[in-house]
Parts: structure tokens; C-alpha cells; sequence
């Protein structure tokens, strides 16, 4: 993989008393937040921590080359703009919010920020 291509997504899960919730570990996170296939999309090596006193799953996507990126991104808006279930969740109890994105460059320091809420 070429560190030029990452970004960082950052994932809460927002209970019905506007709460966050709290993960156990981040397969409990992943299980929770319940990412679609459009997540797969170029096959993109993933890494995952837990943030914010284990409130924030931050998964770190690193792809091949720009075009893998540019899919997987294309895929996700999609998903995100044209679905009323972009998640695999249950939605009488809590929902995911995607509440940021950081771009980096190859050194790792942030290129660009986005706050798609």
C-alpha cells in the first residue's frame, strides 16, 4: 500500500437521549456501527482504534493508488446520499453518525478536514 492514499473516517453512535455511546473494544464497534459493502469498495487496508474514552471508532482506509480511493469515496457518497439506511443497525435504539474525515498527506500529517454531518 502507498501512504499517500489514507484518510481517517470517524464514527459515534448517537443513542435516542442524544447520548453517545460507549464501545466495549472495536469489534463491538464495527458490529454497532454496522458499515455497509460500499466500505469494501478497492479492496482498502483498514485500521481501527477507539477514541474519546471509547466513544469513536476512527478507521483509517490505505489504498493502492488514487483511483482506488476516488472508488471507494464515489461508493460511500453514493450510499450515503442515496440511501435511507446507509448502516446496518438498529434504528429504534441509537444511529451512527459519520462526523468527520481527515485527508493525509504521505507523511501522515492532515491534508484536508471534512465534516460531512
Amino acid at each position: 500500500m502507498a501512504n499517500a492514499y489514507r484518510h481517517k473516517r470517524y464514527f459515534r453512535l448517537r443513542n435516542d437521549d442524544s447520548s453517545l455511546a460507549t464501545f466495549t473494544d472495536v469489534d463491538n464497534a464495527k458490529t454497532k456501527i454496522g458499515f455497509r459493502s460500499a466500505f469494501d469498495t478497492s479492496s482498502p487496508t483498514t485500521t481501527f482504534a477507539l477514541a474519546d474514552s471509547d466513544t469513536t471508532l476512527i478507521v483509517t482506509y490505505e489504498f493502492d493508488n488514487q483511483e482506488d480511493q476516488d472508488a471507494f469515496k464515489a461508493a460511500v457518497d453514493t450510499l450515503m446520499e442515496h440511501s435511507d439506511t446507509p448502516w446496518d443497525e438498529d434504528p429504534a435504539t441509537s444511529w451512527t453518525e459519520h462526523f468527520k474525515t481527515e485527508w493525509l498527506h504521505q507523511d501522515g500529517s492532515i491534508s484536508n478536514t471534512s465534516f460531512p454531518m
